[in-house]
């Protein structure tokens, strides 16, 4: 007995010391911050008390005494909640992506052309988790390598959760792209990746920056941030503004609704198209992720000529179905006569025949009656 707890204190040691070791050695949780950045960070407006807070007033959990969700809601889910095949996709060919053309790579991830620019945002191709057995995507039709980009002319980030900031997709995008814009913080991650400093642009809440005659401004997002276990709000979060001579794109990344969107929309809008947020949301954590209705609401506020909802259909970060933000999403548009857009994954489109096939419903469709079809 003596020696089966001897070597039940060893192996609970070796844990202990292999997960620390992982938690401070990994470059997945990113770089720590230079006295330079941090001088830079404890100066802005937006810090205080040693972290980054919200414009408005905003709490990442908002669970009411009476909710009704519990872990066993993430157990034992829904037949519904996820794809049980794998996702329509177009065949990206990167020629395509002309001026004034964009791509949905799924998530948060766009390709955009602009002024001759290439342009992408939030890069991830692999898993939203730190942890190998987490975070897998969704599997789609017509995966898209990260061999078959473009050469790549700027990347803007939002934040640095895992699902917005994949280290390994930046790891294999360091000689593909030549410059990245950031927010506050999170230039100490590309560092630690490979990216060279003079390739990084760090930007607080309302800066704007002009690279090769496009012009990018990090303004307010309602969110958080953190890739560690004590590092939350450590990095500044936001949405970004592209605007170049014959398209103003509004970008959100993560974001709650708040009323910061219409004092966007009148101070850099009308935007000719804007891509916004609209998944893993949760009445739990309704401040920092939008439901559908809120995300159409935002569109009004910016005075967006069409929204394309972000956010979906590539991981299972909340409790609903995979495609009910798109249900909701165009449910309330065609009630506010709000233009959507729904691209496949990888499908290139402007913005005069943007793409309106709402192709979730065939896969609805084909799920209920293999469920009914199960059931009866």
């Amino acid at each position: 007995m003596l020696k089966i707890l001897k070597f039940l204190g060893i192996t609970i040691v070796l844990c202990v010391v292999a997960g620390a070791g992982f938690l401070v050695f990994s470059p997945v949780f990113g770089g720590r911050q230079s006295p330079e950045s941090m001088q830079r960070i404890e100066s802005s407006p937006n810090f205080g008390d040693g972290q980054f807070v919200n414009a408005v007033p905003t709490s990442v959990n908002t669970r009411s005494p009476d909710s009704e969700t519990s872990i066993m809601d993430w157990i034992f889910q829904a037949e519904d909640k996820n794809p049980t095949e794998r996702l329509p996709s177009e065949i990206f060919h990167p020629e395509q992506l002309t001026e004034g053309k964009f791509v949905w790579l799924g998530h948060a991830t766009v390709l955009m052309k602009m002024n001759g620019l290439v342009i992408m945002t939030d890069p991830v191709f692999h898993r939203a988790s730190p942890i190998p057995v987490f975070g897998s995507p969704f599997l789609i039709e017509n995966p898209i390598p990260i061999d078959n980009l473009p050469a790549i002319d700027a990347v803007i980030i939002s934040h640095d959760h895992y699902d917005h900031l994949d280290h390994r997709a930046v790891e294999s995008l360091v000689d593909r792209v030549k410059h990245f814009f950031v927010p506050l913080g999170i230039k100490a991650h590309l560092l630690r990746w490979g990216v060279d400093s003079s390739a990084i642009t760090e930007m607080d809440w309302y800066e704007s920056e002009i690279y090769r005659s496009v012009q990018f401004t990090l303004v307010p997002a309602r969110h958080f941030s953190g890739r560690g276990l004590w590092d939350r709000n450590s990095t500044l979060w936001g949405s970004w503004i592209v605007a170049a001579d014959a398209l103003n794109v509004y970008f959100s990344g993560d974001t709650g609704y708040s009323e910061t969107f219409k004092e966007i929309g009148q101070r850099y809008g009308p935007f000719d198209v804007a891509f916004i947020d609209s998944g893993a949301y949760n009445a739990d954590w309704s401040q920092i992720h939008m439901m559908p209705e809120e995300t159409v609401q935002a569109s009004i506020d910016l005075a967006a000529s069409i929204v394309v909802p972000i956010g979906w259909s590539k991981f299972d970060l909340a409790l609903h179905p995979w495609d009910e933000p798109a249900i909701r999403l165009v449910k309330e548009a065609v009630s506010r006569e709000v233009a959507v857009a729904s691209p496949l994954i990888g499908e290139v489109f402007d913005l005069e025949e943007y793409p309106e096939i709402r192709w979730w419903k065939r896969l609805r469709a084909e799920l209920m009656q293999l469920i009914h079809g199960v059931s009866s």
